[in-house]
């Protein structure tokens, strides 16, 4: 445990100063900053609300065999080692004429009681080609299948958006093989292989400038690999702040959700007919400036406000485990959710038409406030227009009575840089300087002061 987790193990909120991204693009939880797009491969997921999901999905893919000329085989958990398969039911889907595999997949296993536990996800399969047979059979499921009841992503390479001046790029595909061949396993190393990490890359150009970045999962820490797409982060290039280019790049990632992830969510939390979109491990590392209007100065934005604060993003309560484990390590409002309306096949090429009309330019600093759900950092009380400390405009509370209930804890960070709150728990004992210069808390030192 070091330096770095001053935030998730004592809940603090600190103010990070400024850097040329802001992020680590080399290492994400699950997936890789820099995905390979490999021609013909495409992922797809398919909902599975039923009693019996798997019966459902060999009911569904059964009722495609005779157009496609398939077969589904279903490894079970026990048919495989308990390692390589993580509790999941492998799935293959082969050509019945030459045996071929068109696709492979897995579908998580149902308990002894023949139901899944997991509150915070519904029913899903999982599937990936990797030949251009299998490609062309997943389209024709996807067009075929009932609008809402599949998602399909290719790993491609697509332009977004193209000014002529600005363009952005979405990269989709698996991420490279880290030391896939270093396994001696022949088994261990497929499955490791055929998890390599799913992400898509949006980049933003002026030129041949690279200006502004969001990174997206869709496999997040928990494994919960299909019940929506996760922004690991978003930011503009240090010396472009204050240009308007997030909320640029912002409109076409939900744009790019909207056309490629049409899956409705059956999280039991989401509302009928949405497409659920997730934030975790939030940060306050700032990403972009925006312009106040009333003295037309430049503040600076977290990637934390920027979601809450002008994106929509709510609070996303955990339940379960999951709830347990979340509070345990870090605040409440460090994981968010935006469900977006699943449009129809008819209102997608609508929507296209119409944002490409709408779309925001660059140039403007202006952002339009479109407040989520916050958590109170004192209650964790989950509300709308929490007040702010005028002080540092981070801590958000319920109301005065929380602010004054909390200010023995927030004193000790409030407007303080990292560096800061680091030498002040050096200074009271909490935290260690170690030989190598890196920090570490010190684990006998009463937590109960933070």
């Amino acid at each position: 445990m070091n330096g770095e987790n001053i935030v998730h193990d004592y809940k603090f909120h600190v103010v990070q100063e400024p850097s040329e991204w802001a992020f680590n693009w080399d290492y994400a939880e699950c997936g890789t900053s820099r995905p390979t797009p490999r021609a013909h491969h495409a992922s797809m997921w398919l909902t599975m609300n039923d009693d019996d999901p798997l019966l459902a999905l060999k009911n569904l893919l059964a009722s495609f065999s005779k157009s496609l000329g398939t077969k589904l085989i279903v490894k079970s958990p026990t048919e495989a080692k308990e390692d390589d398969n993580y509790g999941m039911h492998l799935l293959t889907v082969i050509e019945k004429k030459t045996k071929d595999v068109l696709m492979e997949g897995e579908m998580e296993q149902m308990s002894e009681d023949g139901s899944f536990n997991d509150p915070n996800v519904g029913h899903y399969a999982f599937l990936k080609c990797k030949t251009k047979k299998g490609f062309e059979k997943m389209e024709f499921m996807r067009d075929n299948a009932v609008h809402g009841f599949l998602a399909l992503v290719p790993h491609s390479e697509v332009e977004l958006m193209n000014d002529g001046r600005y363009r952005i790029v979405a990269a989709t595909g698996d991420g490279p093989d880290r030391n896939i061949a270093a396994i001696k396993d022949e088994d261990d190393r497929e499955r490791n292989a055929f998890r390599a990490g799913l992400a898509t890359r949006f980049t933003m150009y002026d030129g041949e400038e690279e200006v502004a970045r969001c990174h997206m999962t869709y496999r997040d820490g928990s494994n919960d690999q299909s019940i929506g797409p996760t922004i690991e982060m978003l930011a503009v290039k240090q010396s472009r702040r204050g240009e308007g280019l997030a909320k640029v790049l912002w409109h076409y990632v939900q744009r790019f959700i909207e056309m490629n992830f049409t899956l409705e969510c059956l999280n039991d939390d989401a509302p009928l007919g949405t497409i659920m979109v997730k934030a975790s491990e939030i940060t306050l590392a700032e990403v972009e400036m925006r312009m106040r209007k009333r003295d037309q100065s430049l503040v600076p934005l977290s990637f934390k406000h920027l979601l809450y604060d002008y994106f929509g993003f709510s609070v996303r309560e955990q339940k379960g485990a999951l709830a347990f484990m979340m509070a345990s390590r870090r605040p409440k409002d460090e994981e968010a959710v935006l469900y977006i309306p699943l449009l129809s096949k008819q209102g997608l090429a609508i929507k296209a038409a119409i944002d490409s009309q709408k779309a925001p330019k660059p140039g403007d600093p202006f952002l339009r406030n479109k407040m989520g759900l916050r958590s109170c950092m004192y209650c964790s009380q989950v509300g709308m227009n929490l007040r702010r400390c005028t002080q540092c405009e981070v801590a958000v509370y319920c109301n005065a009575n929380c602010q004054k209930s909390d200010w023995k804890r927030h004193k000790k960070w409030c407007n303080k840089s990292r560096d800061e709150v680091t030498e002040m728990m050096v200074q009271e004992g909490a935290m260690m300087k170690l030989e190598d210069g890196e920090y570490c808390l010190n684990m006998s030192y009463g937590q109960q002061m933070f």
